[in-house]
């Protein structure tokens, strides 16, 4: 009995000592690491710290000071190194080291840096797009702003940024879906200026091609996004040429309250008082004569066509 009591106690005192050794090493450790962080090294600082924790943690109680101080450091560390990636450009880089700091904390309980971390990989991905765009690679712009979207669907920006990535490559059809999805998501009012420019374009288009009913309807649905004055010029044109004079009176005189100060305000004044007299509604002919008797270009037409109407 008492060689077995010896035999215990001989290994336990065995595993003392080991205990303190690993408690000694993982002191070590953690100081090089502290080190490191002091000399600007995060990386290598992360190692140390992981390396002492794994260490400590295998000392149960005897660890457990080195244990809390690591896991009071090493999410913040971790999460710092990814924001030091994100800053550099390392777009993808950082978002791998976002994944790992937001794993290590939750792990860690460091629920906050977790969240943070997470919060931050939309942003690097839109910061990659935007980079993108301005290098005008758009392809690679809009597979960012995809990736965006991918982990952050009500990411509004991103929807904005790829309508515009797509396009400059010229594919409208899903510029268009992007924008609306903008629209959907909260930048409303950037989006709609971008569809209402879309459709004019397609609206003037049409209206040189004279696909005239073409042409009112893409000026419509710019108006519908954003009213504009030249949307309104090129559909008072084609209607005109379609001998829709309601709808060319109404798009024309819209065109004037837009854009009062325009060049060729006075010539649409004077279109917009031929159109009345072609519907033999004088009191409005007379009207728009009357605001373009003094014009130099249109007035001596446009007396003539007061005197005609006995005004």
């Amino acid at each position: 009995m008492k060689k077995v009591l010896v035999s215990v106690c001989a290994l336990f005192a065995a595993l003392t000592i080991g205990f303190a050794q690993d408690v000694n090493e993982a002191t070590d450790l953690y100081n090089h690491g502290a080190e490191a962080i002091a000399l600007g090294d995060k990386a290598g600082a992360m190692e140390y710290f992981q390396k002492a924790y794994n260490l400590a943690v295998e000392c149960g109680e005897a660890g457990a000071e080195i244990v809390a101080n690591c896991e009071s450091i090493m999410p913040s560390l971790s999460l710092s190194i990814a924001k030091d990636a994100l800053k550099e450009g390392d777009y993808d880089g950082a978002v791998v080291k976002l994944g790992e700091a937001a794993a290590l904390a939750e792990k860690l309980g460091a629920e906050g840096t977790a969240a943070e971390a997470q919060a931050l990989v939309p942003q690097a991905y839109i910061q990659k797009g935007s980079k993108l765009l301005k290098a005008k690679e758009y392809e690679a712009a809009a597979a960012a702003f995809q990736q965006t979207l991918d982990v952050d669907p009500g990411n509004a920006k991103a929807a904005l940024y790829m309508g515009q990535a797509y396009d400059k490559l010229g594919n409208t059809d899903k510029a268009v879906e992007t924008y609306e999805l903008a629209a959907s998501l909260g930048q409303e009012k950037a989006a709609n200026k971008q569809l209402s420019g879309i459709f004019l374009k397609k609206a003037n288009a049409a209206n040189k091609a004279k696909k005239f009913a073409e042409a009112i309807e893409m000026a419509d649905k710019s108006n519908s996004y954003l009213e504009n004055a030249d949307a309104c010029y090129i559909a008072g044109l084609a209607a005109q040429n379609l001998s829709k004079a309601d709808k060319a009176i109404a798009s024309f005189e819209k065109y004037v309250e837009l854009k009062p100060g325009a060049g060729n305000v006075a010539a649409v004044k004077f279109t917009i008082a031929t159109l009345y007299q072609g519907q033999k509604n004088n009191a409005k002919a007379a009207e728009y004569y009357k605001m373009v008797e003094n014009d130099p270009t249109y007035g001596a037409d446009a007396q003539k066509a007061l005197k005609a109407l006995g005004k």
